[in-house]
């Protein structure tokens, strides 16, 4: 797969991902906290989504990601689940069970990854800009901390407890 090609697709996965989290600000935009970490969240997936599309015009057009494409495909089946449940969403803890799924995917390392490897043509720290799973993750414990469900707290926690430790 042509690396402008994986990039178009991050692109619009990176899209779809902020409308998931754009739709769940819809929902919970009376509870104050979950709506600024789903209003948080979409802006820095569409940030994202932003970026890449710089680093794909900066793309040569014969260059190849190597086996990063055909990862790619299997996040395209996890999105469309998450974008289909992401309707049928009731409670502040679905959505964030939904958002730790997304948020664990391969979406934000294989955009990273791809953005590193087209570091020599970009400007120094550019990758930096997508490594954002740390802020996500103390987003969504801030959110997590207004539900009743241990194990999605926990979850959450975890995730953001890997970055305390680094």
């Amino acid at each position: 797969m042509k690396t402008a090609d994986a990039l178009s697709l991050l692109i619009a996965l990176k899209e779809r991902v902020a409308r998931v989290y754009f739709c769940f600000f819809r929902a919970f935009r009376t509870d104050p906290v979950a709506a600024k970490c789903w209003w948080e969240l979409a802006r820095d997936e569409y940030g994202h989504a932003g970026l890449l599309t710089m680093v794909r015009d900066l793309a040569a057009p014969d260059a190849d990601c190597g086996e990063i494409g055909a990862r790619l495909w299997s996040l395209v089946e996890s999105v469309e689940r998450c974008e289909q449940q992401a309707g049928e969403v009731t409670s502040l803890t679905g959505a964030l069970e939904l958002a730790l799924r997304l948020e664990s995917s391969e979406l934000g390392a294989l955009s990273y990854r791809i953005v590193q490897s087209l570091g020599a043509d970009l400007p120094e720290g550019a990758a930096r800009s997508l490594s954002g799973l740390d802020a996500h993750a103390r987003r969504l414990a801030e959110a997590a901390d207004g539900i009743a469900d241990r194990k999605v707290r926990q979850r959450v926690e975890d995730m953001l407890g890997g970055f305390r430790d680094r």
